[in-house]
């Protein structure tokens, strides 16, 4: 059967890696971007239109022919949105709506694959977090209400309009490719990559917050690779042609396991064997103080097992990625 799939965010982190993972597989992939965020990602698209995706209906008629649409696409800093809450409840909000709205009007009918976020479990929630934690701790930033709103947004478009939709719950995406075709950005925020940077590098950097109330004081957290995450968007498709139409899940898509800020540090450095420079700066508003899941759920309804997810692999891969694309010299 051939099947065609839309990726919003295309050329961002997991939506590159998804399209990647996507053509290995067999598939059809549209690209929708508003920008080319890891030029790399190109390579994979059969076709790619540059524009928001709040558009993609009025601007890629190719979008009308596609089984599922793979949502990626938004904006997703813990930090940034505290500062400026509106751009997020806009971004990944407000223009989810309008794109389900714009979606139906088409006459489209298919699966809504979206990228949700571990941040709309609340800092009260019990670890390992199982999804039916959402209806009893609340997000503590506004970029997890964003998600979570969203989430409620594609479950309503859902029953109004017989789509079928599965949110998949990241909790912290890291790791590239494991043949480099693939990987992160150079700059970006999220701890393995800036721990590697500045091991590369020899800059300092900072480890926000040493009080929280984990067995370090660190921020605790359950990595997953990205290809694995990519894998559990395919294993998502397939699932969703299982479903009755208005049908709506949502999946944690995690290890089950936890890592602190300071195992990160340890796992790097070891890997790297060289010093890293750095110090405890405040904690990052926002941010709470242990998240990582009960994935069992998807397991049992997919094939989907994280074969990258250890720690060691996640850094391995982003370690090989940076040095070989940033620091080559």
């Amino acid at each position: 059967m051939s099947r065609t799939v839309v990726v919003t965010g295309a050329t961002g982190y997991v939506g590159g890696h998804t399209a990647m993972k996507l053509k290995d597989a067999g598939f059809t992939v549209i690209g929708v971007d508003r920008q080319i965020t890891i030029p790399a990602a190109m390579e994979f698209l059969d076709e790619f239109c540059m524009t928001d995706f709040v558009d993609i209906v009025s601007t890629c008629a190719s979008v009308r022919k596609a089984n599922s649409i793979i949502h990626c696409a938004g904006t997703s800093l813990v930090g940034p949105s505290i500062k400026n809450p509106g751009e997020y409840y806009d971004n990944n909000a407000a223009k989810t709506n309008r794109m389900l709205t714009s979606l139906n009007q088409a006459g489209w009918s298919g699966s809504i694959i979206f990228s949700s976020s571990a941040a709309i479990y609340g800092n009260d929630a019990v670890c390992p977090i199982p999804e039916t934690a959402a209806w009893k701790s609340f997000p503590i930033n506004p970029y997890g209400w964003s998600k979570l709103i969203a989430e409620r947004f594609i479950y309503d478009n859902c029953r109004a309009h017989k789509f079928k939709g599965i949110s998949l719950r990241y909790f912290n995406a890291a790791g590239c490719d494991v043949d480099g075709r693939m990987g992160c950005i150079r700059d970006g925020t999220h701890l393995i990559t800036r721990v590697i940077k500045g091991v590369l590098s020899g800059e300092e950097i900072i480890i926000n917050g040493n009080d929280y109330n984990t067995r370090d004081g660190t921020c605790v957290r359950d990595y997953v690779h990205v290809s694995d995450i990519a894998e559990a968007h395919i294993e998502a498709v397939l699932l969703a042609e299982k479903m009755e139409d208005g049908e709506y899940r949502t999946y944690n898509i995690g290890t089950g396991k936890s890592f602190s800020n300071l195992d990160v540090v340890k796992q790097i450095t070891d890997l790297a064997g060289h010093k890293l420079f750095w110090r405890y700066g405040a904690r990052r508003e926002g941010d709470p103080d242990s998240l990582y899941s009960d994935p069992r759920k998807f397991m049992q309804d997919t094939t989907w097992n994280p074969q990258l997810s250890s720690l060691g692999d996640i850094a391995q891969t982003t370690w090989n990625w940076m040095k070989k694309t940033y620091y080559n010299n």
